[in-house]
């Protein structure tokens, strides 16, 4: 009994023992351990609200503000209140030093000026004098601002002649971002998507031949980055801005018809489809896009939903609810199949059938803890290709009759596929990594590249690969757009970019190929080009922060960090309690089965 014991007291002291080092965080090679406060530290502490960065994403030599609100429920002053910035602890100010408020909130603010890309960790930290509090410190430190080596003030949409090797003409969009572009087969018509616009040109000349203008746009910046695609003839155009879906007839910029999500739960659409032999069909890929439903812990529910429609009417055919925003979506050629793939929690790969919305393939989860980002169906919707973020293979290829991949390909390094091309022929399969700038072009009968390219220190974000497979195109942070040629690996072609290439297309006849310029695909990762120091000889101030936490009033609105970490402190409760349980079931279990065991023993002989 007491060997039980003292294992069970092991077991617990194991368990705590990790939940303590849950505040180490790995990134950039580097290793952040920050020890917990400690029960007694936070007893009758302040509290810490609000913690952020502003802005949260730009260029360097631009003053970022680090700000916090510090609130004590008896209007005591604080004793400090301090950043934890890349390993030092800094006194923070008062951004009003007359505010003497402590039971509404008080902002702090920190200003900093970085002269390099990397990545800045940071957390906040009060103390009343009697007990201590921190924000933005969940399991390890906040990272940020996003730094990039451009503030994405020249974003273009860019032409170019395969047959000429030459840009044939630029569009800028200023610091509007580009959201798609999408050329017809005979490549006369290119569409385009950008924040707050979507634009129709005749390849023949730069002038669009329309614009739409939407009434609410993207958020420059954001994640969702909306969608266009054109259908074979380019008569039609079907794109995504924020919450909004539309068709086009390529004669009018009135559109056909308008799909709204608002009244939902929603946070827009990361892309769209159409059927191109003859534009009948259409899909959006949505996050957040769905109705809420109450779950079975009575808590409301918001699904991500994806959204098939015929060309006649807005009300769609059909919706596909899950958990896990829909990141891609591809059509067959007549819209009889339908491909897509979803981000976390959900994480797989799927194939519909337009007649339903019960998948025909719904795989297993792809990835352990990332998003499925691509996904590519080919022309008669017999294959279908995926990309993923994952270190069990990053390039996926499924039949329509298998839940399981035909094969998968596991990158080096296990970089994140986010760039994919797929021939309709189902033949040839493209793939860029976001890290590590490798090419690949697979055939479809095996996972092993036919042949492959790597572009150093390059980000990749952006491909497309030819109808017949003889080149593909990609581009990234080093602003070009890269062709390689598939039969002849030594030949490739670079055509300079004002920013970076997030969206390729290649005609069908493979004679043009369209870009578009953004930021949207490399958002959430620091890039880091060597680190080098740059002299600020002018320090760029950004456009005065909107607040969305008013002090001294009541706002109910609840800041996403607080959000955070109410959800990890709740996930961390949950998993000790759950390993806790455990623990306690089974030495329940061990106790009884060993008492029977000591009665069989000792029970005397029939």
């Amino acid at each position: 009994m007491r060997k039980i014991i003292t294992i069970f007291f092991i077991l617990c002291i194991l368990l705590l023992t990790i939940l303590s080092l849950a505040e180490t965080k790995i990134d950039t090679g580097e290793i952040i351990q920050i020890p917990q406060l400690t029960p007694e530290e936070t007893k009758d502490a302040p509290i810490l609200d609000n913690g952020k960065v502003y802005p949260f994403w730009g260029p360097v030599c631009m003053r970022y503000t680090y700000s916090v609100i510090y609130k004590d429920e008896k209007g005591r002053a604080p004793e400090y209140v301090k950043i934890y910035f890349n390993g030092e602890m800094i006194d923070m100010e008062k951004e009003n030093p007359a505010d003497n408020k402590y039971k509404q909130g008080v902002k702090y603010i920190y200003k900093f000026v970085p002269n390099k890309i990397g990545a800045n960790f940071y957390y906040f930290e009060a103390s009343n004098g009697i007990g201590k509090a921190r924000n933005s410190i969940i399991d390890s430190p906040a990272n940020g601002p996003v730094l990039f080596s451009s503030d994405f003030s020249k974003n273009e949409i860019v032409l170019i002649s395969k047959e000429k090797s030459e840009v044939i003409w630029r569009y800028q969009t200023g610091k509007e971002w580009i959201g798609g572009v999408s050329l017809s087969d005979d490549g006369k018509y290119l569409a385009a998507q950008s924040s707050y616009h979507i634009y129709l040109f005749d390849t023949n000349g730069s002038d669009p031949l329309w614009i739409y203008e939407a009434s609410t746009g993207l958020e420059i910046g954001g994640d969702v980055k909306g969608g266009i695609d054109i259908s074979a003839d380019g008569e039609k155009i079907f794109a995504a801005i924020g919450s909004q879906a539309l068709l086009f007839n390529k004669d009018s910029n009135n559109p056909v018809w308008e799909y709204s999500a608002e009244g939902q739960v929603t946070g827009g659409a990361y892309n769209v489809a159409i059927s191109s032999s003859d534009g009948e069909y259409m899909a959006s890929a949505m996050a957040g896009g769905g109705e809420s439903s109450i779950s079975q812990e009575g808590q409301s529910q918001a699904y991500d939903v994806l959204i098939l429609w015929k060309a006649g009417s807005k009300e769609p055919l059909w919706k596909y609810q899950t958990i896990g925003n829909f990141h891609d979506v591809s059509l067959s050629d007549d819209g009889s199949y339908i491909a897509t793939a979803t981000g976390c929690p959900d994480r797989r790969a799927y194939i519909f059938s337009r007649d339903s919305n019960e998948p025909l393939v719904r795989s297993e989860m792809l990835t352990r803890d990332s998003p499925v980002d691509e996904s590519i169906i080919s022309a008669d919707g017999s294959f279908a290709v995926f990309g993923s973020e994952s270190s069990d293979g990053a390039v996926f290829l499924f039949s329509i009759d298998s839940k399981e991949p035909v094969w998968k390909f596991t990158t080096p390094d296990n970089a994140s596929v986010r760039a994919l091309g797929f021939t309709p022929d189902s033949m040839y399969i493209g793939a860029a990594t976001m890290f590590g700038g490798n090419v690949y072009i697979f055939s479809k009968d095996s996972n092993q590249p036919v042949n492959s390219w790597n572009i150093k220190n390059v980000s990749l974000g952006a491909l497309d690969i030819a109808d017949d497979g003889s080149y593909i195109a990609v581009g990234g942070t080093d602003n070009k757009v890269h062709i390689f040629e598939r039969n002849n690996p030594s030949q490739n072609a670079e055509f300079d970019l004002n920013e970076f290439a997030g969206e390729i297309d290649i005609s069908a006849d493979g004679k043009y190929i369209a870009a578009g310029t953004s930021g949207s695909v490399y958002f959430f990762e620091t890039i880091v080009d060597n680190a080098i120091e740059i002299e600020c000889i002018e320090i760029i101030e950004p456009k005065p922060e909107k607040e969305t936490f008013i002090l001294n009033n009541n706002v109910t609105e609840e800041p996403q960090v607080g959000k955070s970490e109410k959800q990890s402190s709740l996930l961390l409760t949950v998993i000790f309690s759950s390993v806790f349980s455990v623990l306690i079931i089974g030495l329940i279990a061990y106790l009884i089965i060993s008492k029977r065991k000591s009665k069989t023993i000792n029970k005397p002989p029939l």
